[in-house]
């Protein structure tokens, strides 16, 4: 005689509710990952982060391009700074020598 265990009603209903619970905690976890990443992107955006990535940056050529003839002065002025100091130096030491022939 084979044993059959047949599933209750109660059973059943146990397992549909925890179904339903499931999908509802699932669509649940979905809504606050969606907001999540939503804030995340604004966050970055707000405090000057990865701005290419945010939904509301729309890259502007000029702001490129000005960009990047900021950072060619800047280096030119860090160069022209370096130079002279070293003309400084060189002038002091001239300045010594002179003194010392005198």
């Amino acid at each position: 005689e084979a044993c059959r265990q047949m599933s209750s009603p109660e059973n059943i209903l146990n397992k549909v509710q925890a179904n339903e619970e499931e999908e509802r905690l699932n669509r649940e976890l979905e809504l606050t990952t969606k907001e999540r990443n939503e804030l995340t992107e604004r966050l970055l955006y707000v405090t000057g982060g990865s701005m290419s990535t945010s939904p509301y940056f729309r890259p502007n050529p000029f702001y490129e391009n000005l960009k990047i003839k900021e950072k060619e002065v800047m280096s030119l002025l860090h160069n022209l700074d370096t130079k002279n100091t070293e003309h400084r130096e060189k002038f002091q030491e001239l300045k010594k020598e002179i003194n010392f022939y005198r």
